[in-house]
């Protein structure tokens, strides 16, 4: 039996036994009726018993004696008003009996009818379920999400859609391995599939250092070759021509990206202001990198760089241009950094330690993306470091092309999970604001993320 039919019968049932308590008085005997027969039934009762006291007391007399005969009278005469009291059982008009039946059922129908057809309307018969109450629910945390996933994949290893989204979630947690190999994996499932071919190719990119040089090129030209259209391709392969001083080749790219984009899109803004920069011959100078949720489905809750972005690291070995080589040279920051001595037995040689470089906003908060990022490991400190564009991200966010005048900071920071995201327990620190090209810098882990 079908769960929800079982859950009605068993309403169906309550709903009988509810109504069975409430309408039996309108089925069963007049109660006025019962209470006379009962008072009567008393009465006789006594008087029977009176009789048998009587018999008793008088059994010596004779029988044709005047005391019995009185006595007897006088018991007969008190019967008779005793009789004549008690109440006479009531009549019933046969037609309010009749009526009875039909009105309880009137009744019944008004509690039952109403009630079942509200609850089929707008309640939920299929809560008992098992697979109702199987059903998957929304994961509280991107890591509950990834555990979900492989317990999924456990299960369902051809399951093309859940190593799609293991994949973003692992890039989105920085964990660009993790995502490389499921993406591998989605790809042998659909290897005719554009996006997975270049959301494969982002994170081999992101593994090796957010560039795109090798197999990860290769890999957006053959997504471009089945789908020319293809967002998060066509961004990226633009980056890469960009990365390569190859400025025509960058424009045809992304005027195809821009006929993509919706016309009205922040990406598309931004996207026309990197064109606006090509064609004047210079890269586009701006220190943010686009992002969002078009057309790829990556992007920050999906894990990549913006499906839309121009970024992954386009130059060969992560290299300025040859052309920026002297502006990256002197925009580049140097420095130390050292460990408190306070916290250095929470130190774990093989954790992943991030050096980043970020601009500062005009309140003299970290804003926008990085413009250099450097990976040691707690083994490494202290740690002379040196950052220029050859560590940038992305040629549109890089030390060389900051706005004159903001500041930058240098944040280092070790962290336990090798996520680029901070998490609870990773050891933090931070250089004074200074402008691009600082040498001589100091930067003290001193602080635990709470």
């Amino acid at each position: 039996m079908n769960a929800s039919i079982l859950l009605l019968a068993l309403l169906l049932l309550v709903a009988v036994l509810v109504g069975a308590y409430v309408l039996w008085p309108l089925l069963r005997r007049p109660p006025q009726g019962e209470a006379a027969a009962d008072a009567a039934a008393m009465s006789r009762s006594v008087l029977r018993e009176r009789r048998r006291e009587l018999e008793t007391a008088l059994a010596h007399l004779p029988a044709d004696s005047p005391e019995r005969r009185a006595a007897m009278a006088e018991f007969a005469a008190q019967a008779d008003d005793e009789l004549a009291a008690a109440p006479a059982a009531p009549t019933v008009a046969p037609t309010a009996v009749a009526r009875r039946p039909w009105t309880a059922a009137a009744l019944a129908a008004v509690m039952i009818v109403p009630t079942f057809g509200l609850y089929l309307l707008s309640g939920a018969p299929e809560a008992v379920s098992p697979e109702f109450a199987a059903a998957p629910r929304e994961p509280a945390s991107l890591d509950e999400l990834v555990v979900d996933l492989r317990t999924r994949l456990a299960r369902e290893p051809k399951d093309l859609d859940a190593w799609r989204l293991l994949g973003r979630a692992e890039l989105a947690r920085g964990r660009a391995d993790e995502a490389r190999d499921a993406f591998e994996r989605a790809m042998s499932l659909a290897p005719g599939d554009a996006q997975v071919r270049v959301d494969y190719a982002d994170a081999l990119a992101q593994a090796q250092g957010a560039v795109l040089e090798g197999r990860p090129i290769a890999l957006i030209r053959e997504a471009l070759a089945i789908d020319p259209r293809n967002p998060k391709a066509l961004a990226l392969a633009g980056a890469y021509e960009v990365g390569r001083n190859d400025f025509p080749a960058a424009i045809v790219l992304w005027k195809r990206l821009l006929e993509v984009l919706p016309a009205d899109s922040e990406q598309a803004k931004q996207v026309a202001g990197f064109l606006a920069d090509l064609q004047a011959g210079r890269p586009p100078q701006v220190a943010a990198r686009p992002a969002g949720p078009a057309a790829g489905g990556s992007g920050p809750a999906a894990g990549g760089p913006g499906p839309n972005a121009p970024a992954a690291g386009g130059s060969a070995a992560g290299a300025p241009p040859p052309a920026d080589a002297a502006a990256s040279k002197a925009a580049a920051l140097s420095g130390r950094i050292d460990l408190e001595r306070r916290i250095a037995d929470r130190l774990e040689p093989g954790a992943t330690v991030f050096v980043v470089a970020r601009t500062l906003d005009a309140e003299g908060r970290p804003a926008g993306p990085p413009v250099a990022v450097l990976r040691a490991r707690g083994s490494d400190l202290p740690l002379a470091f040196t950052l220029d564009d050859g560590l940038a991200m992305s040629p549109m966010a890089r030390l060389s092309t900051v706005p004159p005048g903001t500041q930058v900071v240098v944040i280092a920071r070790v962290s336990r999970s090798g996520e680029a995201t901070a998490r609870t327990g990773d050891l933090q620190g931070a250089s004074q604001p200074v402008k691009p090209g600082a040498t001589g810098l100091r930067v003290l882990i001193d602080a635990v993320v709470e």
